[in-house]
């Protein structure tokens, strides 16, 4: 008796088999993989208060409150295989728009994860690329400047005297640079805590305790957000910035760059504000970045 199988004859189970190992194989791993598990470890110790994954993003947050410290921050570990999965969003959605809250601007976008970003339009001066277009090239700032290229990379510029803004605002859009902001101070330098001199802008005293927004990479398309809540009696009093650099150094950052903090500080998550913003309430911010 035969199974009535030749030679000539694939079987539907075995083509079946053929076609799901083909699937398979055509899979990048990091999509392949569990959507609930990251490709590397989380940048902190113990279990995440809030998750989302999706097929090319985990977001994994977790609170912190020392005690004694009189301190609530949070630390965000973002991984993601897609190189644009950072961007950035304007009030109005146009240069120059109006203020808004970053829930409303990161709910326009679908975001996952929102942080407040520089909010570029409190000043005139520097170089302002927003998803790979110049929105301002103007004279040289005493401000930091964060790029982020098409790679998904993130490097610090801190020696803004003797830049030609037009020329420079070129250059970066020629290297890849995708996006520009204006704030500082750069806190970490390939895996270092940097030296924190007099800021003008920003005070970088270490006894200065105030809510704080940062970012940072830790290696190819891994990013951390740390939010430090403050002015707020009996929760927090928020971090100096030379007790965020000690964050990021903890969370094992190469690069790391404080944007704007105070009342601005806010942690958007999947549809709601998870920090408590200075005063109990949103600042009106002029950008955003978000991770989606």
């Amino acid at each position: 008796m035969t199974s009535g199988v030749t030679d000539d004859t694939i079987h539907p189970v075995k083509a079946a088999l053929v076609v799901l190992f083909a699937l398979c194989c055509a899979i990048p791993a990091a999509y392949a993989a569990d959507a609930s598990a990251p490709p590397d470890p989380f940048c902190f110790q113990g279990n995440p208060d809030y998750t989302y994954a999706d097929d090319h993003l985990w977001v994994n947050i977790k609170k912190c409150e020392p005690a004694d410290a009189d301190l609530a921050y949070y630390v965000c570990d973002v991984q993601t295989t897609d190189p644009a999965a950072l961007r950035s969003a304007l009030g109005g959605d146009e240069p120059g728009g109006p203020r808004e809250f970053t829930s409303d601007i990161a709910a326009r976008h679908g975001a996952a994860l929102a942080i407040n970003g520089d909010c570029y339009d409190f000043h005139a001066s520097g170089i302002i690329i927003r998803n790979g277009e110049i929105l301002r090239q103007k004279k040289v700032s005493n401000r930091h400047m964060l790029t982020l290229d098409s790679n998904g990379d993130m490097e610090v510029t801190t020696d803004r005297g003797q830049e030609d803004a037009a020329d420079l605002a070129e250059e970066l859009l020629g290297k890849g640079v995708v996006q520009a902001w204006q704030f500082g101070p750069e806190l970490i330098r390939d895996g270092r805590a940097v030296e924190l001199k007099p800021f003008g802008l920003i005070p970088v005293r270490d006894n200065l305790r105030e809510p704080r927004t940062g970012i940072g990479q830790i290696g190819p398309l891994h990013y951390v957000v740390i939010v430090a809540d403050g002015r707020s009696k009996g929760h927090s009093r928020g971090v100096s910035l030379p007790g965020l650099q000690n964050l990021f150094v903890e969370a094992g950052a190469l690069v790391a760059f404080n944007l704007d903090g105070g009342g601005s500080t806010t942690l958007y998550f999947h549809g709601q504000v998870i920090n408590e913003p200075s005063g109990n309430r949103q600042r009106y911010v002029s950008d955003i970045l978000y991770f989606k």
